[in-house]
């Protein structure tokens, strides 16, 4: 239940990741969005965290590059991302599926190609509460009357 960054700096840090590491790829990439998510579900079940929080998404279509050096673009993330303190997370297969995570913010993103030589950047949050705090939780109200009775009829 700690404090986080808001969605709104989720947003915005997912959209600085995705324009940083394209300085990795060819001049010539062209970018558009595939998929958003502004204000996503979370639902990691691998960080046992509570309910409410939510999460940053954007995946890119990487467009004009050669389909046969797709193996050099794949290189050439992995190491921009080495160098700006993401590690591997998974690797395989080898230039079709990587995914990496930051050391120091959990942000991760993904580089995949698809058999056609389609190539998608994603950049993803970590949960985080939509403004920055965790909801407060309710208390249920004490009940009263005959349902706080036994069968007996004792309260």
């Amino acid at each position: 239940m700690e404090p986080t960054i808001t969605l709104e700096q989720a947003n915005q840090k997912v959209e600085e990741y995705s324009k940083k590491a394209r300085e990795a790829l060819p001049a010539e990439a062209r970018y558009s969005l595939f998929a958003s998510e502004q204000r996503g579900d979370c639902t990691d079940p691998s960080d046992n965290g509570p309910k409410n929080r939510v999460l940053a998404s954007r995946t890119y279509r990487v467009e004009g590059l050669a389909k046969d050096k797709i193996p050099a673009y794949f290189a050439a993330l992995r190491t921009w991302w080495q160098n700006h303190n993401f590690r591997v997370l998974d690797n395989n297969p080898p230039n079709e599926y990587l995914w990496v995570e930051n050391n120091a913010d959990s942000f991760r993103m993904t580089l995949e190609a698809n058999p056609q030589g389609g190539l998608f950047l994603t950049s993803t949050s970590p949960c985080v509460w939509p403004n920055g705090t965790p909801t407060p939780r309710l208390t249920a109200p004490r009940r009263i009357g005959w349902l706080d009775r036994d069968e007996g009829g004792t309260p």
